[in-house]
C-alpha cells in the first residue's frame, strides 16, 4: 500500500500527509482532522486517490473519512468564496477587470441562472473548481444559495468517495501489490498514464465549460402584444 501511494504521490509534502493519516488510525478525530486540512492542499488526490484505498484497507473508517472530506472541501469552498468577495469593492478598478467586464457579466448571468447545476460540474470537473468558485466571489452570488449548493454537491462526492470508491479500490490495490514485487516500473507507468488520461480530461472539460460562461446570455426577444388587426 504505501508503495502505491508513494508512486502515485511524488509530492513530498503529500507523502507525510498520508503517512501522519496511517499513524494516526487509533486516534479517528486526529486522523479526521488530518484528513480534512489535506484536503485544503491536495483536494483531489485525496478525495479520489488517497481515501479511498485507506478504507479498503481499514486504515480509515468510513464516517470518519465521509465527515472529513465534506467538511474539508466544504470549507475550503467557503475559504475560496469570501475572501474575494470582500475584496472585490478594492480590485473592481483593474484595468483587466475593466477590459473584460462583459465576460464577467457574462459568467455572473451564468451562475445566476444555473447556480445549483454549476456547482455539481465544478465539483466533479477538478480543473475549472479553483477559477470558478474564486468567480463566483468576485460575481457576488448569492451566498445563501452558494452555501446550500456547495454543501449538496460536498455530501454527493464524500458519499461516492467513501461507500463506492473503495470496492473499485480493491482488486487495483490487489494487481499493484502483486506486479510491484517483479514490475514496479509497469505500476508507475499505469498510474502516469492514469493520471496524464485525467489531466487531459480537466483540459478539455475546463475549455468546454469556460467557453459555455463566457457565452453571452441570450436576450429574450419581447412578445408582440399589440391587438390584431381589425
Amino acid at each position: 500500500m504505501t508503495e502505491l501511494l508513494a508512486a502515485a504521490t511524488e509530492n513530498g509534502a503529500l507523502e507525510n500527509l498520508v503517512e501522519a493519516i496511517r499513524a494516526s488510525a487509533e486516534h479517528p478525530w486526529i486522523q479526521g482532522w488530518l484528513t480534512a486540512v489535506a484536503t485544503f492542499f491536495f483536494e483531489n488526490v485525496i478525495c479520489w486517490t488517497v481515501v479511498p484505498p485507506l478504507i479498503s484497507t481499514d486504515i480509515i473508517g468510513c464516517m470518519t473519512a465521509w465527515q472529513s472530506t465534506f467538511w474539508g472541501v466544504f470549507v475550503g469552498d467557503i475559504l475560496m468564496y469570501l475572501p474575494v468577495r470582500f475584496a472585490m469593492r478594492y480590485i473592481i478598478r483593474l484595468r483587466w477587470l475593466q477590459r473584460n467586464q462583459d465576460k464577467i457579466e457574462a459568467c455572473g448571468h451564468f451562475f445566476g441562472e444555473n447556480l445549483g447545476k454549476t456547482m455539481f460540474v465544478v465539483r466533479f470537473t477538478p480543473g475549472i473548481r479553483t477559477f470558478a468558485l474564486i468567480a463566483a466571489g468576485m460575481l457576488r452570488v448569492p451566498f445563501g444559495p452558494y452555501v446550500f449548493w456547495s454543501a449538496v454537491s460536498c455530501a454527493l462526492q464524500s458519499t461516492i468517495v467513501t461507500f463506492f470508491m473503495p470496492s473499485l479500490y480493491e482488486p487495483a490495490i490487489a494487481w499493484a501489490k502483486r506486479t510491484w514485487e517483479s514490475h514496479p516500473s509497469v505500476v508507475i507507468l499505469v498510474i502516469a498514464a492514469f493520471f496524464a488520461a485525467f489531466i487531459v480530461f480537466q483540459w478539455a472539460a475546463a475549455k468546454a465549460a469556460m467557453k459555455r460562461a463566457m457565452r453571452p446570455p441570450k436576450v429574450k426577444q419581447p412578445k408582440d402584444t399589440a391587438p390584431p388587426a381589425a
